[in-house]
């Protein structure tokens, strides 16, 4: 009897430590979600049951996984000094992803998306919307793609990116609409500082809606405005 004990204890600790080890690897080969709002959607590409579930903290992003915010959601992810942040309302899918040769592709079908590249300077790390493609390999930028406009954004907060072939650098952008062949070229260096959105964010957001997505991350300075949730974790790991 005692003997049937212990070997059933080692065994249940040997799977454990397995189970553990094996939690470790994906951690260190994937993105892991550190935090979590509202609710937040989560289609496995391994899981042949094919349900939405709903995604938690310490859940492990892998090629082909599908994304799903809803209203004041959002879902943050990090892998090594690399981050991704889901925002609300957004559809996005990790199309590729490839530590070991810096490979990674994602996908936003509609809403918006904020990234920190930086390990990814030896390979590629491209993020795609319905009309736009952005490759850098380590900086800092936001994708964006509004459905009711049928057009993608990409804004520039470090370093610099290729968007659809052309280099834009940190307080500049592109944009592409459906059915369009030449790329808007955008400057955000006056409407958004080191403080956050300025008087003139104000008044440039009457011609481009889409700059209410970056109010999460970069408040209102010297005017208010209450219709969004402040991003807790923007600048923080």
């Amino acid at each position: 009897m005692i003997v049937r004990e212990i070997m059933s204890l080692r065994i249940s600790l040997i799977l454990t430590s397995l189970i553990l080890t094996s939690v470790s690897l994906s951690a260190e080969e994937f993105a892991v979600a550190t935090f979590t709002r509202g609710k937040v959607s989560f289609l496995s590409s391994t899981d042949s049951s094919k349900l939405w579930k709903t995604l938690k903290v310490n859940d492990i992003l892998k090629p082909g996984d599908r994304i799903k915010t809803g209203n004041g959601s959002k879902v943050d992810f990090l892998y090594q000094e690399t981050e991704i942040r889901i925002q609300p309302n957004t559809d996005f899918t990790l199309k590729e992803w490839n530590s070991e040769n810096k490979v990674a592709k994602a996908y936003v079908e509609k809403g918006a998306a904020w990234f920190r590249v930086s390990n990814f300077k030896k390979g590629s790390f491209e993020v795609s919307t319905p009309t736009t493609t952005a490759g850098v390999r380590g900086t800092a930028f936001g994708v964006f793609y509004e459905e009711k406009e049928k057009k993608g954004y990409t804004c520039v907060c470090e370093g610099l990116v290729n968007i659809n072939g052309s280099e834009f650098a940190k307080g500049s952008g592109g944009a592409l609409k459906m059915g369009a062949t030449e790329i808007e070229k955008n400057d955000y260096k006056d409407i958004i500082t080191k403080e956050g959105a300025t008087i003139k964010f104000r008044e440039k957001r009457k011609e481009m809606p889409m700059l209410s997505r970056c109010l999460p991350c970069h408040k209102p300075v010297g005017w208010e405005d209450s219709s969004f949730t402040p991003d807790e974790t923007y600048g923080k790991k």
